[in-house]
């Protein structure tokens, strides 16, 4: 409740501050979005759906083209946004990514180094198991972490450390096992995985929520919990979070816009604003109930606190792994 309010919040400074300064600077040619994944990868998709809302809509009067910068974690595309660090016509699909590799020491560049322009959305990591699996309850996978983590093998999805491993990390941890023994197995995709669990080649998996919601529907898979502050509604309204079993979780997979760090205070306005009219329209929240995204908006100013806390979130769940640097 807390965050949703900082984001209305937002939303309303982006509204105000967007009459005062608009008239100071507004694009004057065309805005290039950078999507940190090859065609058709996550990124790429949020990036897209942003252009077309924005050019639909009249939002942004100019050409919004998506530029795909692949590889490296997201480093080539985000350390690019300072090349041109005055204009206000290049930004960025931000993920956790953004966060992990500092951490990890894949990259130099910290959050703080580019300028959160608004944070549109959150995705819970779900850990599920197969139907007919013998732990029924996060508060039975929480006794068996404490126990034995390593009996346990899991899907994490396509690298280690990413927001899933993280989340399993930080469960056990808080379970009170030992998060370095887990048995964390990476499959080139995060289908793959579900197709293991399902055909019982790994006990769990732990993954964006909306990766699982179609067979968790289907009853082919079971979600145990999720990692969201509050219960999701919906499809997935009748699985608990990890607070409810005494575990005091809350992983966000962030999905936010970024630009260069030298922004100026009327372009960041401008930016804000649009990005508050792209959220409010009927065609964004169509995607985030279709997706199971959380609707998280929230401007510049609050984009950075809600960085800091992950930032600090993950860290502690790569550090109970061994991969904090």
């Amino acid at each position: 409740m807390l965050r949703r309010f900082m984001g209305m919040l937002g939303m309303l400074a982006c509204v105000l501050a967007h009459g005062a300064l608009a008239q100071a600077w507004q694009p004057a040619r065309h805005v290039e979005l950078v999507a940190a994944s090859a065609a058709g990868g996550g990124s790429d998709r949020l990036a897209r759906l942003i252009q077309t809302i924005l050019q639909e809509h009249k939002i942004v009067e100019v050409p919004v083209t998506v530029m795909n910068k692949p590889a490296a974690g997201g480093v080539i595309a985000w350390t690019g946004l300072n090349q041109n660090p005055l204009e206000g016509h290049h930004l960025a699909i931000s993920t956790a990514n953004l966060l992990t590799n500092h951490i990890i020491g894949r990259s130099t560049l910290h959050y703080s180094a580019v300028t959160p322009v608004a944070q549109l959305f959150s995705e819970a990591i779900g850990i599920a198991v197969r139907a007919d699996s013998p732990l029924r309850s996060g508060s039975d996978l929480a006794a068996q972490l404490k126990s034995d983590a390593g009996g346990i093998s899991a899907a994490i999805g396509t690298s280690l450390g990413n927001a899933g491993h993280i989340a399993l990390a930080l469960v056990t941890q808080a379970a009170g096992g030992e998060a370095k023994k887990l048995k964390a197995i990476v499959f080139q995709s995060v289908s793959q995985g579900i197709t293991a669990l399902i055909g019982g080649h790994v006990d769990i998996i732990s993954t964006a929520a909306s990766n699982l919601a179609t067979h968790h529907t289907a009853g082919r898979i079971r979600i145990l919990a999720l990692t969201s502050a509050q219960r999701y509604s919906g499809t997935l309204a009748t699985v608990p979070v990890w607070r409810e079993h005494g575990l005091q979780i809350n992983v966000d997979n962030l999905r936010g816009v970024i630009g260069p760090k030298a922004m100026t205070p009327a372009q960041i306005a401008y930016w804000e604003a649009a990005f508050a009219r792209m959220a409010a329209t009927p065609a964004w929240k169509a995607h985030l109930e279709k997706n199971q995204w959380n609707d998280t908006f929230a401007g510049a100013l609050a984009s950075h606190k809600i960085l800091a806390q992950q930032y600090d979130a993950m860290r502690a769940g790569l550090s109970s792994l061994g991969m904090s640097k």
